[in-house]
């Protein structure tokens, strides 16, 4: 008998075969042995995963004679004639090669006669996505009403392209690529049955080369048996694939971190002449970074850590640069070129990063000083705040003359906030009130998340009440923009005020203040009251001392209701 490959001598023939599609397997048997089988079903996903395999398990399964809860026997003869594809019931048509109006008009047509030696007549159709578009309206009206005893399969890798009305008369199930793990576990067995001796380095380096494809991985494992002597070793994997090694790739890093370019173009041209691929060159150095990326993160001891001395940051700049040169070199005439340049240009961005953590660093020593110095510089800082004070009281005692003189630093936010409005706030601003709107915020800004409020949510997310009266609140905004936006902007206004009104039951006029500008406002509010009430005092009551003292009194304890005892510090100026 010829030799067969190994993904044919290990194709699946039951369910329990399969490996890694338990999400399909499952729901077939579960379908088979409920007798709930649909009529169509579309199998879709990656190359070597499984998807025709299952196919006909599940044709020798649904006209199984003895089938045990979903499985084939596989002694009958209908599943010996499936298996080796002599059972004239079930058809497997390849759509790459017949996907004209003709072929499909023709199982159209033989569709409607019985099964001749089966129950079900089971049609396979792979790569359905390569049928013409007239070929998929010839078989839309055989799906949408098929006769009892057919059914369809269709096999993809690529779903998108089969359109709408095909996809939605059939039962559709995405495959997924098979894990190394699982791979591996299958390459053991497959081994283990033919009696070969393996490395498993070799069995892991095939798992993670088939790229989730049990298929592929069962022929790079048949070509690499042939190319060793009876025992699979890492290197006759590396050497019919084209790859190159962890080793070789940390020397070719580290030449490039050194900067030696001219050994990394020895060591590159050294590869090419040993037959590697520059494609697969440049996919092993992506894995190799990424290897690396993997390592740092989870904090493993790792034998080739050429990259590990690198930051994350650096390590993601190089997969784009390498990912680049992968893209570029498809087009390309003259793939040496790009791979050479690809080494510079490693090269040349490693130095770069090095250039500049060394500046960093030599900047970070020269400027570190010693304590005697912070000490003076705290000293001076120090005396430059006592003079700041000095001069703010000063300032601030010669505005108490003129009430709507305002500071420079207010004049430059005036477009922000008003003090008109802020003063009509606090003037008749109480404690209960403020008390009341503080417990509550979080109330109101949960009712704007929760109705979905996304522009208010952005306003009112760092913002605090810190003034309220009966008619009026006052809220601090973190960005001097919102604060400005609810000041101008009627509609926003007013509904942060419907809001705050559902949540306390009370309506107000919403007033906003920037968080930066609120202590010199609240500052020179206390200034301008204090120095009205002192002038009205005067004139009512001639230099009476009494009056002065009652009310100034009712100045601190204006403040005092308005920002609580612990923040006002009254100070005797006299």
């Amino acid at each position: 008998m010829n030799y067969q490959a190994l993904y044919r001598m290990f194709r699946p023939q039951a369910f329990s075969d399969v490996v890694g599609q338990t999400h399909v397997t499952k729901t077939l048997r579960n379908a088979i042995s409920k007798q709930k089988q649909s009529h169509a079903y579309i199998f879709s996903g990656p190359r070597g995963t499984g998807k025709t395999s299952i196919a006909k398990v599940f044709a020798k399964a649904i006209n199984c004679e003895h089938n045990d809860d979903g499985e084939p026997c596989n002694e009958c003869a209908i599943c010996t004639g499936i298996t080796q594809g002599t059972n004239s019931d079930v058809i497997e048509i390849d759509a790459a090669s017949n996907n004209g109006v003709d072929e499909i008009r023709n199982i159209r047509d033989k569709v409607k006669y019985a099964p001749s030696e089966s129950q079900y007549k089971v049609y396979i159709i792979d790569e359905v996505h390569m049928l013409t578009t007239g070929a998929f309206n010839a078989l839309l009206k055989t799906l949408e009403e098929p006769p009892a005893h057919a059914i369809f399969i269709l096999a993809t890798t690529e779903p998108h392209k089969i359109p709408p009305t095909i996809i939605s008369r059939a039962q559709r199930f995405d495959f997924k690529a098979i894990n190394e793990e699982e791979i591996v576990e299958r390459l053991k067995f497959v081994a283990e049955e033919q009696e070969i001796d393996y490395d498993d380095e070799a069995l892991t380096f095939i798992a993670k080369t088939s790229e989730g494809g049990m298929r592929d991985a069962l022929s790079i494992m048949d070509q690499a048996i042939a190319f060793g002597d009876e025992h699979l070793t890492l290197q006759d994997a590396l050497n019919v694939t084209g790859s190159v090694d962890e080793a070789s790739l940390n020397q070719l890093f580290t030449e490039i971190i050194d900067g030696d370019v001219k050994s990394a173009f020895t060591t590159y041209h050294q590869f090419v002449s040993d037959g590697k691929e520059v494609n697969r060159l440049i996919n092993d150095m992506i894995y190799f970074v990424r290897d690396t990326i993997m390592n740092k993160t989870s904090e493993s001891t790792v034998e080739y850590d050429a990259l590990m001395g690198f930051e994350l940051e650096t390590l993601y700049q190089m997969i784009d640069v390498i990912n680049d040169t992968l893209v570029s070199i498809r087009f390309s005439v003259n793939q040496n070129v790009h791979f050479e340049v690809l080494l510079v240009k490693l090269s040349e961005m490693i130095k770069g990063q090095a250039t500049t953590v060394q500046h960093v660093a030599t900047t970070s020593v020269a400027a570190e000083p010693n304590n005697d110095v912070l000490l003076q510089r705290m000293e001076q800082l120090e005396n430059e705040l006592k003079t700041l004070k000095a001069q703010g009281v000063a300032t601030a005692t010669s505005a108490q003359p003129t009430k709507k003189q305002a500071p420079s630093r207010g004049a430059q936010s005036k477009n922000a906030f008003s003090m008109q409005q802020i003063a009509k706030v606090l003037d008749k601003a109480n404690k209960d009130d403020i008390k009341l709107l503080k417990g509550h915020w979080e109330e109101v800004v949960d009712h704007a998340k929760t109705n979905d409020m996304k522009s208010l949510v952005s306003l009112l997310q760092n913002s605090e009440p810190v003034a309220a009266s009966e008619t009026h609140v006052l809220i601090k905004f973190e960005e001097e923009i919102h604060c400005e936006i609810v000041n101008k902007d009627d509609d926003k206004r007013a509904n942060i005020e419907n809001v705050v009104c559902n949540i306390i039951d009370k309506t107000v006029k919403v007033v906003g203040v920037p968080s930066d500008q609120w202590m010199r406002v609240r500052s020179e509010y206390l200034q301008n009251r204090k120095s009205g009430q002192s002038d009205e005092t005067t004139s009512s009551v001639e230099g009476e001392h009494t009056a002065d003292t009652s009310e100034e009194v009712d100045v601190v304890q204006k403040a005092k209701d308005l920002f609580g005892e612990n923040t006002v510090n009254v100070i005797d100026e006299e």
